[in-house]
């Protein structure tokens, strides 16, 4: 079969950073460089050195303000910030509302597409070295476990790649230094998923678990998220059986527990504190030891709340402002106030605290109320948002040094809980027909959100699932592919997210292949691009 080899702008060995922090990167380009690939993926450290590729591959879609929380993007629960439109419109704008800017020729898409096909080859180089070097059964534990690494890492970059862009290629082996080799023919979604599901099946019983790991566990793949990730490309393929079976494997693993709700997202104690809590099954690193290796999330769901008259910007407030989304009207529907996780997760409301700006007829500690706003900015529909709510997921304090100046932070990224593996127990049970189980699990989630049974469910419908995963994991992440495996994306969109409303179509389930992929491999667009 005819093979392309298609070079890319980014990553591979231009890293300035690592995953565990810079000295080790030294050592890791060290040891890249003295041995070839294959010869260095047969060690624990050379194998480590190549598989940070892999990981950093999905770092660096933090570390660009422009796709940083793409994946929270075009679903029901978020809605434009006030300010998203200055973002370019083929990015986080298109991604959101759905309109023509979101595009093949979208260098944001492009640039997502390059970065994880690039993660994929250091993984295969990982894989390739490692099982080239004899039996697997005699390999060292760790060793075995650095190969399981390899094989979820590459199940996790093909799942994303997959759920968004439909029959996609399958990249062979290649030299580090040369990039991918693509295969011009595309693979059936099946079949990606059929190799999505046999790494992770490889992969579990070579890995360790996070309690084995230790100190470090949150930051590196373990078999807590080979079984995640293989409930959810289970989930995708309606494997109900297989899916529910790789939740429980989670919820089981005594690696992890349910947390306080004010807990989870907090920086208490730093990194080894609060941001290795026992709920994190999978994180990105970030340090300020390194200044410059930054991530852009923890400004993008903040609104302008420091326009408001009296109102300052402070660390305890929000920090900076950028305002790029929203949650939408209807996700604040969903929350009752017995629910814990309304006050612990979001800021629910501002106050007055500057004494310099109070408006006349306000004290220090007054809330700010529409009237305020209506009164400093009249009936301007983008301004009277300035002080909306918003989640707190991404919300980053001074603990690493982060400034009022400073958009950027060094908080690490959650991208997998273990309450999620209760919601993902829940679809497979309830997809099986054994609501009873499913409710069971759901109802383990708002017994730690009311704080008793007060709130439990006595039975449920799929509806329920849906309006409790967004309560759950909103804004982390995960609502994309779960709205499309249900085939709600286009409904819910157009009911619940304003800017997309207008223009969702059936063609968005699946996003275009970059367009300058398909112009040098000739391969086949997806249908409406």
């Amino acid at each position: 079969m005819k093979k392309y080899r298609y070079l890319f702008i980014a990553l591979l060995l231009t890293f300035t950073t690592s995953f565990w922090g810079c000295d080790k990167l030294l050592d890791d380009i060290e040891l890249r460089h003295s041995l070839s690939a294959e010869e260095a993926a047969r060690t624990a450290k050379g194998s480590d050195a190549i598989l940070s590729g892999a990981l950093l591959a999905v770092r660096s879609t933090f570390r660009d303000p422009g796709i940083s929380v793409y994946k929270a993007c075009g679903t029901d629960i978020v809605r434009d910030g006030t300010n998203l439109s200055d973002e370019p419109a083929s990015g986080m704008p298109g991604m959101n509302s759905y309109n023509g800017s979101f595009a093949a020729n979208s260098t944001q898409v492009l640039s997502i597409w390059d970065t994880y096909y690039s993660g994929i080859t250091f993984a295969n180089t990982a894989i390739n070295g490692l099982v080239s070097s004899g039996s697997v059964d005699d390999l060292d534990p760790e060793i075995k476990d650095k190969l399981g690494q390899a094989y979820t890492m590459r199940a996790y970059l093909y799942l994303e790649l997959v759920r968004r862009f439909g029959n996609i290629p399958i990249i062979a082996a290649a030299d580090l230094d040369q990039g991918p080799v693509f295969e011009a023919e595309q693979r059936q979604e099946s079949e990606v998923y059929d190799l999505i599901i046999s790494d992770l099946e490889t992969a579990v019983p070579l890995m360790f678990t996070r309690s084995e790991i230790g100190d470090r566990g949150v930051l590196i793949p373990s078999k807590g998220l080979a079984n995640l990730l293989l409930a959810e490309a289970a989930l995708d393929r309606g494997l109900y059986e297989k899916a529910a079976a790789a939740a429980e494997a989670v919820i089981t693993d005594p690696s992890y527990s349910l947390q306080p709700l004010d807990g989870i997202f907090g920086l208490d104690g730093g990194k080894s504190g609060e941001e290795n809590n026992a709920e994190i099954i999978f994180s990105i690193g970030f340090t300020s030891d390194i200044p410059d290796e930054v991530q852009w999330t923890s400004q993008h769901f903040m609104p302008l709340y420091d326009r408001v008259n009296g109102v300052a910007r402070t660390m305890e407030a929000g920090g900076r402002p950028w305002s790029r989304l929203s949650p939408s009207d209807y996700y604040w529907t969903l929350f009752d106030e017995a629910d814990g996780r309304l006050e612990a997760w979001h800021k629910t409301h501002w106050v007055f605290d500057d004494p310099e700006a109070l408006p006349d007829g306000r004290s220090i500690g007054d809330r700010v109320e529409r009237e305020d706003l209506e009164a400093q900015f009249g009936d301007d529909p983008i301004r009277l948002r300035y002080a909306d709510p918003t989640t707190f997921k991404y919300y980053e304090d001074n603990t690493y040094g982060r400034t009022t100046a400073q958009a950027e932070g060094w908080r690490n990224i959650i991208l997998f809980r273990y309450s999620h593996a209760y919601i993902a127990a829940a679809e497979a049970y309830f997809g099986q027909g054994n609501t009873g189980q499913a409710m069971t699990y759901l109802n383990v989630l708002r017994e730690r959100a009311y704080g008793n049974v007060t709130g439990n469910f006595s039975s449920i419908t799929l509806e329920d699932i849906v309006e409790e995963q967004a309560r759950e994991l909103g804004h982390e992440g995960h609502r994309w592919a779960f709205l499309k495996r249900n085939d709600l994306l286009v409904e819910r969109v157009r009911m619940h997210n304003p800017a997309a409303a207008p223009n969702i179509e059936s063609k968005h389930v699946r996003w275009p292949i970059p367009l300058e992929f398909i112009d040098q491999t000739g391969s086949t667009q997806n249908t409406g691009y």
